[in-house]
């Protein structure tokens, strides 16, 4: 059965569904035209569907992590990660190589620089070394064509100029395995736009007429309109553009594959640089799948974006339900709406095409965006610190001073005699302090900030901390609960602020 997996370059993605596993591509054109930015996408493709890479280059490293970073890749990580090998041509490699005895001992070579680890994708940019060589015959694309076939990895070649009217021998053996042959021409139309032909294709494919892309900073290979179309063909050409930042979270594969069925998604491991300029080009909705544990990382770029006057509709993606006080903070930091990852994917593409259908986002930041996740305080050991009396009501002051539309529980909880150590370790473990909770000492009593929550939504956790409490061997204990801004007088009085 033949198995295909994604180029990398999503216009053509949609026009052919992709390369069939195993075969080598081959990609022509001009300097310019985008070859190594291909080569780039087809290796970070694979690098988010968890496969290993290599790339052959004639190109600096570091100029090649920054080609990736315009591209809005992070290459970086993935080369400490060991997800992807750079080894560049040697100065001399063509001496070398039209010297040796056998073709085989540079592909064993390059075996020793891919490691223990298999790889699934190889680029290699160019193969012009391995023709010049090679000599006139076409022994060294032999060889390459059994290496890679050796290897079992899918791999992409460029080769620079047009091979139309062109016939080189040496590369016969090489394009007789390949699965595809496509050739990049540059567009009068401005800088990094161009059209794609498909000069050759081994699998049925829907269409194979000529695919016009460009390349934006941040995104990568994008559909190009026609010039001079209508207005409202570019803006529904724009809202088929989705944007898919893994921030640390994984996202199902099977509700990735109807997305794309559906969208033009561009799928990112991390916020690309320049992020906010790449979005001002226009796309239907920025969707960033988020833990809990990066979720304050998405707010601040969220915040970053609406400082930015970026009005990309942004939705945020989780695999859990998002406690209230999380979904306050998100709305707060100029977030339109939020998607659980595990509910059904027609739900998911209707609720999407609702944002998307709408349009430029009206979500701005609120004032309360310097505002940690994290208020209780940490030891160098990043062990939890109870605060004092004056600690914890300053705290509160500035939430009061900070927040907008503030809306949270106070509890004291008190018992004579009681361990206000043991218990204030207690409430520590039990409260949400991720998402904004925190404790301090207060007399003989332990009192708590909840975020986001009402008095009457603290009866289960009450019942849990009755339930521990007494297995700890405590005594009763006594509780107090102040909501505000309803008991806001109260709770004033409790902590001695001035009344607002």
């Amino acid at each position: 059965m033949t198995t295909f997996l994604k180029s990398g370059l999503a216009p053509l993605d949609r026009q052919i569904g992709g390369f069939v596993t195993g075969r080598p591509y081959l990609i022509s054109g001009n300097p310019g035209t985008g070859k190594s930015c291909a080569c780039l996408e087809f290796i970070d493709a694979g690098v988010q569907q968890g496969e290993r890479g290599l790339i052959l280059t004639h190109d600096d490293p570091g100029d090649l992590l920054d080609s990736a970073e315009f591209l809005g890749m992070d290459l970086g990580e993935a080369l400490l990660s060991d997800k992807v090998r750079i080894v560049t041509y040697q100065l001399d490699f063509v001496r070398r190589f039209m010297r040796a005895a056998t073709p085989m001992l540079a592909f064993e070579e390059l075996l020793r620089h891919i490691g223990d680890e298999p790889v699934q994708r190889i680029s290699i940019d160019s193969i012009v070394p391995f023709l010049e060589g090679g000599g006139a015959g076409s022994q060294s694309v032999f060889a390459l064509v059994d290496f890679l076939d050796a290897l079992q990895a899918t791999a992409l070649i460029t080769y620079p100029g047009d091979l139309a009217g062109l016939y080189d021998q040496r590369l016969e053996p090489l394009l007789q395995r390949a699965g595809g042959v496509f050739h990049l021409s540059a567009s009068e139309h401005g800088r990094r736009r161009g059209s794609l032909q498909i000069r050759k294709l081994r699998h049925q494919a829907p269409s194979v007429a000529p695919v016009r892309y460009r390349i934006d900073p941040g995104f990568g290979y994008a559909q190009d309109g026609e010039p001079n179309v209508k207005e409202d063909t570019l803006i529904q050409e724009m809202r088929r553009r989705l944007l898919l930042v893994k921030m640390g979270a994984p996202f199902p594969e099977s509700l990735l594959t109807t997305l794309e069925s559906r969208f033009s998604v561009t799928v990112r491991s991390s916020v690309p640089p320049q992020f906010a300029e790449s979005l001002r080009d226009g796309i239907g909705a920025l969707l960033m799948s988020v833990q809990r544990d990066t979720l304050e990382d998405a707010l601040q770029t969220v915040r970053q974006l609406r400082a930015a006057d970026i009005r990309t509709p942004v939705l945020l993606v989780t695999p859990f339900h998002l406690r209230a006080s999380d979904r306050t903070r998100a709305l707060r930091a100029g977030a339109d709406d939020f998607l659980n990852a595990k509910m059904s994917e027609p739900e998911f593409i209707e609720r999407l095409r609702g944002i998307v259908r709408r349009g430029r986002s009206k979500a701005t930041a609120s004032r309360d965006q310097g505002i940690p996740a994290v208020l209780q305080p940490m030891d160098d050991a990043g062990r939890y610190q109870l605060f004092d009396e004056d600690g914890f009501a300053a705290t509160v002051q500035g939430v009061l001073t900070s927040v907008r539309d503030p809306f949270f529980t106070v509890l004291r909880i008190s018992s004579p005699g009681a361990d206000t150590q043991a218990l204030a370790a207690l409430m520590i473990r039990i409260l949400r302090v991720d998402s904004g909770d925190f404790a301090g000492v207060q007399g003989d009593g332990v009192i708590a900030y909840l975020e986001g929550a009402r008095p009457a939504d603290l009866d289960g956790l009450l019942a849990r901390v009755d339930r521990e409490w007494a297995e700890m061997g405590g005594p009763p204990l006594a509780a107090e609960r102040i909501g505000f801004p309803a008991d806001a007088e109260r709770l004033y009085a409790l902590l001695g602020l001035a009344v607002a």
